[in-house]
């Protein structure tokens, strides 16, 4: 599986609880007329395709610095909603705290029932 990404931010202080990991996924239909991540909106321009194992291998690279886990944010990171699912599941089985930072709008019951049953919290909603 692999998904679009736009960038990474190794010391995230705003994205949830400690210093985060964070995954800017690429891709939102939104088209917010305030949105700080403009560059994110196409799926499949400016950005880099990666596999959940890569990204947990970058995310490797600085887990000391760590204190809090890892954030995917966007765009709108449920536009790539399995992919997500499937990185969140690998940092689970190795000890990480994942949160998602989305709008909520493609957030439909089969999303919401996959994440939860892995006790992901949301930033958008503020449910850390």
């Amino acid at each position: 599986m692999q998904g679009y990404i736009n960038s990474f931010e190794s010391f995230g202080t705003k994205d949830g609880p400690g210093i985060r990991f964070v995954v800017f996924m690429q891709g939102c239909p939104l088209r917010c007329l305030y949105c700080h991540n403009v560059d994110t909106w196409e799926l499949k321009d400016k950005n880099y395709i990666y596999t959940p194992e890569e990204i947990f291998a970058e995310l490797n690279k600085v887990r000391a610095f760590l204190t809090g886990g890892i954030t995917a944010s966007g765009g709108e990171p449920l536009f790539q909603a399995s992919f997500i699912l499937e990185l969140f599941k690998l940092c689970k089985k190795n000890g990480i705290h994942t949160a998602l930072d989305t709008s909520g709008y493609i957030f439909n019951e089969q999303a919401k029932k996959s994440f939860r049953i892995y006790r992901f919290s949301f930033i958008g909603y503020k449910t850390y």
